[in-house]
């Protein structure tokens, strides 16, 4: 504080809560959490957020960028936990622990199914409980998710034995039915959008592949080609402006879809696959995943944008 003073001309003022109103080069010490912050312009950036109680990996992810939801993954297959935009809190376990499993919805309006072990399980969270929903017809691990609670889609993924899958299942909030098959089986895909306006990306075949697929609620079209090709992906947003970052082979490679093709953008602070997602294209969050189990969060802030972080010594 006292070099503060003494280069600036004027103390650093201590409040109890970050400023309402965001002017770059602004410092403050934020009484509450015990830390020094300051303003900072980010252009399509990443920016370090709090970390997730319990490291792992192939979990999944629902909500948006200031109340997002974790959950499953190795080596902790049943916890769950909340992101309020800067700090993560426990959850309501998952009734049945698995990992590489799929998610959609919100914070308070969750969905999980799949995983291991090629489990049918769906469940729905209400923002503190876990409660059994309808099974999927087919049981399925490494699958990509998309939609809502009540509106949700399942998509790709693999069985033991048939090996990589390229159907589809719609959730009505009770009971999954079959939709329209994707052009490519695969498993370790992206996936973001809604049921009728999903976006499946990347994955393995007997290859890690770049190709994009779109779902109209009935039948895949195929879209754009990644940059990078990758499996085990993360992702968030929609259709039109989607956002996939991170997988395997290991990168920090993250690329933003305006509905037709994908354009690279701020990579990720710390490479990594078997991560989670969640929010939207220009304010997205990814957390998770591996090698080794990470508890790493990140915030994607689209365009330029004036954010609070927080003062460390490097």
């Amino acid at each position: 504080m006292s070099t503060y003073y003494g280069t600036k001309g004027q103390k650093v003022q201590g409040i109890a809560s970050d400023p309402s109103v965001a002017q770059e080069g602004q410092v403050w010490y934020n009484i509450t959490t015990s830390a020094l912050k300051v303003f900072k312009k980010f252009t399509n950036a990443w920016s370090t957020g709090g970390n997730l109680g319990t490291a792992r990996f192939a979990l999944a992810g629902a909500g948006t960028q200031t109340a997002g939801l974790a959950f499953g993954g190795s080596p902790s297959p049943t916890a769950t936990e909340e992101y309020d935009g800067s700090n993560w809190t426990a959850g309501g376990n998952l009734g049945t622990g698995r990992y590489k499993l799929a998610g959609a919805g919100t914070q308070t309006a969750g969905l999980a199914f799949g995983g291991t072990s090629d489990t049918t399980a769906t469940e729905e969270y209400d923002g503190s409980t876990w409660t059994a929903g309808g099974n999927m017809a087919t049981g399925r691990r490494i699958l990509a998710g998309c939609g809502t609670q009540t509106v949700g889609l399942g998509f790709g993924g693999y069985t033991t034995g048939p090996g990589n899958r390229n159907s589809t299942e719609e959730y009505n909030g009770s009971t999954w039915a079959a939709g329209g098959n994707m052009g490519t089986a695969r498993r370790g895909l992206g996936g973001v959008g809604t049921q009728t306006a999903g976006l499946g990306f990347g994955g393995f075949t007997t290859v890690v592949v770049n190709n994009t697929e779109e779902y109209d609620g009935s039948t895949w079209t195929a879209g754009g080609n990644l940059g990078t090709a990758r499996q085990n992906i993360g992702g968030c947003g929609t259709q039109t402006a989607g956002l996939g970052f991170g997988g395997n082979p290991v990168t920090a490679a993250t690329e933003k879809y305006d509905g037709t093709s994908w354009t690279a953008t701020g990579s990720l602070n710390t490479a990594r696959f078997y991560l989670a997602g969640a929010g939207t294209q220009t304010a997205g969050l990814g957390f998770g995943g591996g090698p080794p189990d990470s508890s790493a969060t990140e915030e994607f802030n689209g365009g330029t944008q004036i954010i609070a972080v927080t003062v460390t010594q490097s």
